[in-house]
């Protein structure tokens, strides 16, 4: 049997754009439109049928066909999320999160153990600060001066932490822009511990503080470390201008709108 080919793993996420670019369109241009239109649960309801008829191609055993509709079935979960206003990058983050950990231990310790929350306390807030000094000046080389910018007062911190222990931090600066005025949220020193990397709780991190900005209806803007700027992407974030440097290394513009 010959080997089976596999493709570009981001075709999903690239499909999950073109949905989401297809919302307001005209429904009689585009049948992702269309679908949109009749809302989140009558997608969910066509997901279902597509998902059903993928199980009945399984057990009959036809290849072709199992192929054909686990791709419509695929195409109409995106469809579905989409209608709930689930990004997809969300559930990518959820994905990483349990990576490396089996079923019987990521199931256990879902709800126990790691906690992500606003840091309001100054106790909190210093342990941000902390992490920050360890991860950016420490390991990065990035200078104090830099690092330490004095706009940490005037800032909303976000900490993960799993009891005493800071797994990582994030602040969030509420600026307007300079150019119509639009408020929108300026998300800066995301840091993550050494312990917390590789399980998926950078992602979690923002996908909180993403949830937390869609509610107050802001969109999110900051500058990547280039070779990070593919870990926003997943979570929507689009990249904008030109690359350029920032404490002595490679950064990118990026904006999320909810």
């Amino acid at each position: 049997m010959a080997p089976v080919m596999m493709t570009d793993a981001d075709v999903l996420i690239r499909l999950a754009r073109t949905i989401e670019a297809r919302r307001g369109a005209d429904p009689e241009s585009s049948h992702t439109a269309k679908l949109l239109a009749k809302g989140p649960a009558k997608c969910a309801e066509k997901f279902g049928e597509e998902a059903v008829e993928a199980i009945i191609e399984a057990v009959r055993g036809d290849a072709l066909a199992l192929r054909r509709e686990a791709a419509d079935s695929l195409y109409h979960l995106l469809v579905m999320l989409a209608a709930a206003e689930m990004p997809f990058g969300a559930v990518l983050a959820e994905l990483e999160l349990r990576e490396g950990t089996s079923g019987v231990d990521e199931k256990a310790s879902r709800h126990r153990g790691t906690v992500i929350e606003r840091a309001l306390s100054p106790e909190a807030i210093a342990r941000c600060l902390a992490l920050r000094v360890e991860v950016f000046i420490a390991e990065q080389g990035v200078s104090a001066a830099d690092e330490q910018d004095g706009l940490d007062g005037a800032a909303e911190h976000w900490i993960v932490h799993r009891g005493p222990r800071t797994l990582g931090c994030a602040r969030v600066r509420l600026l307007e822009d300079p150019a119509d005025g639009t408020a929108y949220a300026k998300i800066q020193r995301v840091a993550v511990a050494q312990a917390g990397r590789g399980t998926g709780l950078g992602a979690r991190l923002m996908t909180a503080i993403m949830d937390d900005l869609a509610k107050r209806g802001l969109e999110a803007r900051l500058d990547s470390q280039v070779e990070a700027v593919a870990f926003y992407e997943r979570l929507r974030f689009v990249a904008e201008g030109p690359e350029f440097m920032d404490a002595g290394i490679a950064h990118q513009h990026m904006r999320w709108r909810p």
